[in-house]
């Protein structure tokens, strides 16, 4: 592959080339035959890795390019080899993920969007935590938690269900019983709290919700332990 624009690196061509090669690729920008990119919680691309096709400007030969965007630089690299760019595509877009960290947040990195298998891929919409869930968590026996996991028809699905704390997967793990109660400011001294109890005032009924609110915070975390790889 030849360099046609490099912000660290010299490039192979005349800038007249690599002027008309930019300009094909601005007007295929909506199009382009492979990408990944990353778009951050305000709307903006903050790394964009596409592939495209296109016929020479100078020959009319028929070339594919991989262009590599950030905040900071910028390389085109093109080839007449559809296999080389795919394999380069796919090599700049796995790079790219190795250095994924996580947000402010504390959420992992992801690709918005990507085609490349192995690498943090967008996650598919996940579930909230309602109310009736912290109260069947509360009349649940034994030591139960809430968690996140994969079920759904065809077991890919991000799903909420209830399973015995020392059985659940800390990661995946959202909310204990003992936790619901703590908040709540109950115990089980005088007998086992049922859900009923839990709601006899509106203050525990308030409590309720924002318990499931704050539960509802931990299903991005849990996400990013089931998902590792694009789920589209």
């Amino acid at each position: 592959m030849r360099n046609v624009i490099s912000t660290n690196a010299g490039t192979d061509v005349d800038d007249d080339y690599a002027d008309q090669v930019a300009a094909i690729l601005d007007r295929q920008r909506h199009s382009p035959e492979r990408e990944s990119k990353r778009v951050d919680e305000h709307g903006e691309t903050t790394l964009s890795i596409t592939l495209h096709t296109y016929e020479a400007p100078d020959t009319g030969r028929t070339m594919w390019a991989v262009d590599y965007n950030d905040p900071a630089s910028r390389e085109l690299e093109e080839t007449a080899d559809e296999a080389e760019a795919n394999v380069r595509y796919v090599e700049l877009v796995r790079a790219a993920a190795a250095n994924f960290d996580y947000d402010r947040h504390g959420y992992q990195t992801r690709y918005t969007t990507t085609d490349v298998d192995g690498v943090p891929g967008p996650l598919p919409d996940l579930p909230d935590i309602e109310t009736e869930d912290v109260a069947d968590l509360i009349d649940e026996p034994g030591s139960p938690a809430l968690y996140l996991t994969l079920g759904g028809e065809d077991g890919d699905e991000p799903v909420v269900k209830v399973g015995q704390e020392h059985e659940v997967p800390t990661g995946q793990r959202l909310l204990t019983r003992s936790e619901a109660l703590a908040e709540l400011s109950l115990s089980d001294e005088q007998g086992r709290i049922t859900s009923e109890a839990a709601v006899a005032s509106d203050q525990h009924g308030m409590l309720l919700s924002f318990i499931a609110h704050r539960a509802t915070e931990q299903v991005r975390g849990a996400a990013d332990v089931l998902f590792t790889v694009p789920t589209v």
